[in-house]
């Protein structure tokens, strides 16, 4: 906020924006999910966490200092992360039936230690500009990107005809 010159309820707007997009959104997929194949829905996401990579690269080059721009750039990644939280986290409760609980558990204990994780390191090498957490982001983006094509090509996680 203070390197960008933003206020503090410019930064909730710029905020509140992504997460009312990530969350209507998620409500709008849940609602329609039924007339898409999975796997089909899932190599479409791929896509946009491409161009989600994409974006966040030329913000991150560029060295952005417009928190608008910015915000945009992070409007893909959002996007990007509503399909796959609504088909593969379902299908992770169910791997194995009598474990829900703590496979729901593992999941969110691993996010929120990586987000800690994460979130630690950004502070430790931000020096002032968007280019230092667009480059801690980029990895994390390129790791959807790839993780999610090994789920697309692995046939017992996500069935075409499911």
């Amino acid at each position: 906020m203070k390197a960008l010159g933003v206020s503090l309820s410019h930064f909730g707007y710029y905020q509140g924006v992504l997460a009312l997009l990530f969350a209507f959104g998620s409500v709008l997929f849940g609602l329609v999910m039924r007339h898409f194949k999975p796997k089909k829905a899932l190599q479409v996401n791929n896509y946009i966490f491409m161009f989600s990579l994409l974006s966040m690269a030329w913000v991150t080059i560029v060295n952005s200092t417009n928190p608008i721009w910015i915000t945009l750039a992070f409007i893909p990644f959002v996007i990007g992360q509503i399909i796959p939280s609504t088909i593969l986290y379902p299908l992770c409760l169910n791997f194995i039936s009598d474990a829900k609980g703590r496979i729901s558990a593992l999941i969110t204990g691993g996010r929120l230690v990586l987000c800690a994780l994460s979130l630690q390191f950004a502070g430790f090498i931000y020096q002032g500009s968007f280019q230092h957490i667009g480059m801690i982001i980029l990895p994390f983006i390129l790791l959807s990107v790839v993780t999610l094509f090994k789920v697309i090509r692995e046939d017992t996680i996500v069935k075409e005809e499911s």
